[in-house]
């Protein structure tokens, strides 16, 4: 007992050491490892408070297209998962330490898989970029987290990812952060051999079916805003990439698409 104490209160010095005068990658106080360990602990509040498929031909083929972006990011040699959720409504998320979801919603109004790798390119994007790490830090004191880490705070864990799940404060990016993973997701989504049209697509589909049916991608809508300018946003980029190849489209992906949705 006393050798298992010892090594869990590593986690918490550290993030007192750093806390003190220096940053971790990408701006965060937190290591990636602790980074996986916490969002390890948030994927296993998720799993308790949402319904996920469990579908195993959809599953593999998400986190085929999943892993495929995955492999082309800088951080291709960290663990990364895919999920899928059972929610009509229209949304994406992603936790820190790889963890990636995907709503049935979402899937039913992504017409093909370029659109779909568009949706895990952004999601991907956040993590590598930290975005949600950086948001549980400014939302809790270096204290906060640490406890978290060690397994003291279920309390504060339930409440991130009920936030998070919900589309709530915990979920928003600022519009900075939104455009970065926009411009990496482009990239990533080329890199890795599918065609990054099918972001500006699903983003025109997504803004024409706010006006007919709003409730279907209002999570989506707060969690993804500006949506009018990061079209105008990603066509500029687009074209300075100058890409006019890729995959654009599946027929096991529409297979996948029926059994879910």
């Amino acid at each position: 007992m006393l050798r298992t104490a010892r090594t869990l209160t590593i986690p918490l010095l550290l993030l007192f050491a750093v806390g003190c005068g220096s940053a971790g990658l990408g701006g965060s106080s937190i290591s990636r490892d602790q980074e996986w360990q916490l969002g390890n602990q948030m994927a296993a509040q998720v799993a308790s408070q949402v319904q996920l498929v469990h579908d195993a031909q959809a599953l593999s083929y998400v986190r085929m297209v999943g892993e495929r972006i995955h492999a082309v990011t800088p951080i291709a040699n960290l663990p990364f998962d895919f999920e899928i959720v059972n929610d009509p409504t229209v949304n994406a998320f992603s936790l820190p330490g790889g963890h990636v979801y995907v709503n049935t919603g979402l899937i039913a109004h992504a017409d093909k898989v370029d659109e779909l790798a568009a949706v895990l390119a952004h999601e991907i994007s956040h993590v590598v970029n930290r975005d949600a790490i950086k948001q549980v830090e400014q939302a809790n004191t270096i204290n906060a987290v640490g406890s978290i880490l060690l397994g003291q705070n279920p309390g504060a864990l339930e409440q991130i990812v009920a936030q998070i799940v919900a589309g709530g404060t915990m979920a928003r990016f600022s519009r900075a952060d939104e455009k970065r993973a926009d411009d990496d997701g482009l990239v990533y989504m080329a890199q890795a051999g599918y065609d990054p049209h099918g972001m500006l697509d699903l983003f025109r589909v997504l803004l024409a079916l706010n006006n007919t049916q709003p409730n279907a991608v209002a999570a989506f809508f707060q969690d993804h805003p500006g949506t009018q300018d990061r079209i105008n946003d990603i066509e500029g980029r687009l074209n300075k990439m100058a890409i006019k190849n890729g995959i654009q489209t599946d027929p096991q992906y529409q297979v996948i698409r029926r059994q879910i949705t």
